[in-house]
Parts: C-alpha cells; structure tokens; sequence
C-alpha cells in the first residue's frame, strides 16, 4: 500500500507541475497576442478593446481547463486517502502559519483583469491535506467564477513554497480538508 502511495504521489506530483505549466502557457500566450495586439493599434479604440477582451477571456478559459484536469487528478490520490470525517484532535496547519499562506496567496493571484465596484473581494479556498502533508484538491467559493479561478490557479502555483502538518486523529496524522476565509484587495 505505501509503495502504490508513493507512485501515486509521484504521479500526481509531475501531473501537477504540468498543469502548472499550463498557467504560465497561458500567460505567455496572453502576453504575446497582447504585445501583438498593441503594436497593431498602438491608440485606444474599441476594436483594440474588444480584441483584448477576448484575449482575456480566452485566457480565463485556459485556466479553468488546466483546473478541471488537475482536479479530477487529485481526485484520484483522494479517494486513497479520503478525508476523515470526525472531529480532528489537531487541525491541519502551514508550517510557516496561516497569514504567511494567505499572503503568499494574496501575492500569487492575477488581480489585473478585475475591475470592481467593491474594493474588495471575499472567498472561502477549501482543500485537502493528506497524511503526507501535500495540499489537494483546492476549491474556491467567491462570487465571481473567474477570480475564483485565478485565486485557485495561484495555489497551484505556491503550494510547493511551504509544506503543510497533517491534521491527526488520536496522535496519528490523518487527511482533513481545511478552508481559508479569504479577502483580497481588488483596488490598486
């Protein structure tokens, strides 16, 4: 069993950093067509608008289809661990502590296509962290589909920048899924 874990974490770790290409894939391609885009109408008119618009929405789509793969990985590694269901003796924990993850979070979200009435945005990020310590499966609750998914594609990107203690059950670590109120600051 530990020996299909360890090949199931391997597995799910080079799925991962795939997928995390897949982000910065995404904003090459952004940038590139942008740049593009920009030297072809250097001055403000609608069409250099609409064209960037749909450059933005194409790259919003990238990211939402890099999420759904490595969600339905990780659903894999989950069902060999599931989280357990009783009442934790000791929660989760980053080991850096909580507001160093949100802030490495807060740093890590692409907050340039957002323009809000709100200075503000408030979410839950949800996820699991299994026995090993490694950070699955991350789910965003917010109002806005689209920043959710950037605040999720910018977990992704920093979850290997920490490691997390299991929670534990009676003195043995045990997966536990952990949620984050979050609110970032939307206004520059």
């Amino acid at each position: 069993m530990k020996r299909l874990l360890a090949l199931v974490f391997i597995i799910s770790f080079v799925f991962s950093q795939a997928q995390i290409s897949a982000f910065d894939k995404a904003d090459s391609r952004y940038e590139r067509k942008k740049k593009a885009l920009y030297k072809k109408y250097p001055k403000p008119n609608d069409l250099k608008t609409k064209q960037e618009w749909l450059l933005t929405e194409e790259k919003i789509t990238a990211y939402k289809n890099a999420l759904e793969k490595i969600s339905a990985d990780e659903q894999k590694l989950i069902a060999l661990d599931p989280p357990v269901k009783s009442k934790l003796t000791r929660e989760a924990e980053y080991e850096k502590g909580k507001a160093s993850f949100q802030k490495l979070l807060y740093e890590a979200v692409d907050r340039t296509f957002f323009n809000s009435a709100s200075d503000s945005y408030k979410a839950t990020l949800s996820f699991v962290v299994n026995t090993k310590g490694n950070a699955l499966d991350a789910h965003v609750k917010g109002n806005n589909e689209d920043l959710n998914a950037f605040i999720e594609a910018a977990f992704y990107r920093i979850r290997e920048k920490g490691k997390w203690k299991p929670g534990e059950h009676n003195g043995k670590p045990v997966s536990s899924k952990v949620s984050i109120p979050l609110t970032l600051i939307l206004k520059k």
